[in-house]
């Protein structure tokens, strides 16, 4: 069922031109600018963009000009690591081609992040996330408490699926329909 899902939600989100995609996330911004968790974080991990992938770096951008510090994940054997990263830093490919900053850039404990933007394929509507099949946000979410908030476009808001013993939920969706937050 996973792997189907994850099949058709890549597809559907490989069909949304570049530009739709920037004219989404521009829209999906805008719902966080007045959110209290927002406000409030002062460390926000995010991610570089792949492929087809919701880009966070405007909302990066917006971060740091309002004095929060940014962190993106790095791979290190099977977790996550988070590195401080700013525009123009430099990086380097990990599993898939995927961006990670470098090694050398300051580290981020886990337990300082206020806020974790997260890419995902796919959202349920009780929060579940479907991710690229890894685990490396199931076993990060595991032992954190920042605000897990999974970022996309509307199309891959999709019904639940069959949750398995390992799988974490998200607290919060955000995409070009809106804000949904997860009890």
């Amino acid at each position: 069922m996973k792997r189907r899902l994850r099949v058709q939600l890549r597809t559907e989100r490989d069909a949304l031109s570049a530009a739709q995609r920037a004219v989404f996330v521009d829209r999906a911004l805008k719902h966080l600018l007045d959110w209290e968790p927002w406000q409030g974080a002062r460390t926000v991990a995010s991610y570089l963009p792949h492929e087809s992938e919701f880009d966070p770096t405007p909302l990066m951008s917006l971060a740091i000009q309002q004095g929060k510090r940014v962190a993106c994940p790095r791979v290190v054997d099977q977790s996550l690591q988070f590195h401080r990263w700013e525009q123009g830093d430099p990086t380097e490919p990990t599993i898939g081609g995927v961006l990670q900053p470098l090694g050398s850039a300051d580290r981020v404990a886990t337990q300082d992040i206020d806020l974790f933007i997260t890419p995902l394929l796919g959202c349920g509507r009780s929060g579940m996330r479907l991710g690229y099949g890894g685990g490396f946000y199931d076993r990060l979410f595991e032992r954190v408490s920042g605000f897990r908030l999974g970022v996309g476009f509307a199309v891959q808001s999709v019904d639940d699926w069959e949750a398995e013993a390992h799988d974490q939920r998200l607290d919060g969706f955000l995409s070009d329909a809106g804000l949904t937050l997860f009890s």
